[in-house]
């Protein structure tokens, strides 16, 4: 991944530019809040050119939503970037970037990136041409109806130069210890249907010796174990150094009787790795969000069911 570039850390009066680099989000109430939300917490706001356009199930024209993000991170004042949503559409945006437009981002400010779900493919795109430290973390969609833990999980991770600290949520599901012990590594990963969309293209995660964390939504077990099947015999995951999962958000079983449950899918698969390996911190589409430093150093100690960040992911 070579060595990571961090970015400032958020304060209040910044300028944080929104873009929509996948699905629209159609629900224009929800967006306004998500906005006052942010402006609530002293950042001004400023939109992509393209961000209401909407063109099936994209935000627009594939041109035009790669032409905001690249916008928004040349933009001399525009502090951070922050997606509108997810949905699908993300990968569609990096087929259509100009790269060498991308690639002179290297010799500008860092600027923090923030998004989770379809914006998986962003983060991996950073990560590999820019080698910037990423943040999955809560859209303008999430900002809308956010709990007091998603608000001082963002404020710890991009506000705050320290090294903190993933708990679980006061009224979320209970941590399972799949795998006991304790490792140290660079923290990759994202949303697996989309961690999994990117094996053979450039832009796939290098999980090797790496701390991987993963999540998804709306997804049978039977089709989370085909993916981590996928990526098992990918390689990548065979040789990592430990494996976080987050919340599998609307994941049950059509058909219960016919089904393996997700906990027998972890255990199939991947308890035969070895690692230490953590299940249901609150990181992506559940009630509460955690916001994660992709690209810093962690270290995940299973047994006593944390994830502690080792640096901040912020200057």
């Amino acid at each position: 991944m070579g060595v990571q570039a961090k970015p400032r850390r958020l304060v209040a009066g910044m300028t944080l530019g929104v873009i929509a680099p996948s699905s629209p989000v159609r629900t224009p109430g929800k967006v306004e809040r998500g906005l006052a939300r942010l402006e609530q917490l002293g950042f001004e706001v400023v939109l992509g050119a393209h961000v209401h356009e909407t063109y099936g199930f994209l935000a627009g024209a594939d041109a035009a939503r790669a032409d905001d993000l690249l916008t928004m991170l040349e933009r001399d004042d525009v502090d951070a970037v922050v997606c509108l949503g997810g949905g699908y559409g993300a990968a569609r945006t990096i087929q259509a970037l100009d790269l060498d437009r991308l690639r002179r981002l290297r010799h500008g400010p860092v600027k923090p990136f923030v998004g989770y779900s379809d914006i998986t493919v962003l983060h991996a795109l950073l990560q590999h041409e820019l080698h910037w430290t990423t943040f999955y973390g809560p859209m303008i969609s999430s900002f809308a109806d956010a709990t007091a833990y998603t608000l001082e999980a963002f404020r710890q991770a991009l506000m705050t130069a320290e090294p903190f600290l993933i708990h679980s949520a006061p009224d979320g599901p209970p941590l399972q210890t799949l795998v006991g012990g304790r490792a140290q590594g660079v923290l990759v990963g994202g949303c697996l249907s989309l961690m999994v969309s990117l094996v053979g293209t450039p832009w796939a995660w290098d999980l090797r010796e790496k701390i991987v964390f993963f999540e998804d939504v709306g997804e049978q077990p039977y089709r989370i174990d085909r993916m981590l099947t996928q990526l098992i015999m990918a390689g990548g995951l065979t040789e990592c150094a430990g494996i976080v999962i987050g919340e599998h958000v609307d994941c049950e079983p059509g058909e219960p009787h016919k089904s393996l449950r997700l906990e027998q899918v972890f255990a199939d698969l991947l308890r035969p790795l070895g690692v230490p390996m953590l299940y249901g911190l609150p990181i992506g589409h559940g009630h509460h969000l955690a916001t994660l430093p992709v690209g810093a150093r962690v270290e995940l100690d299973a047994s006593g069911q944390q994830l502690r960040f080792l640096e901040p992911g912020v200057l």
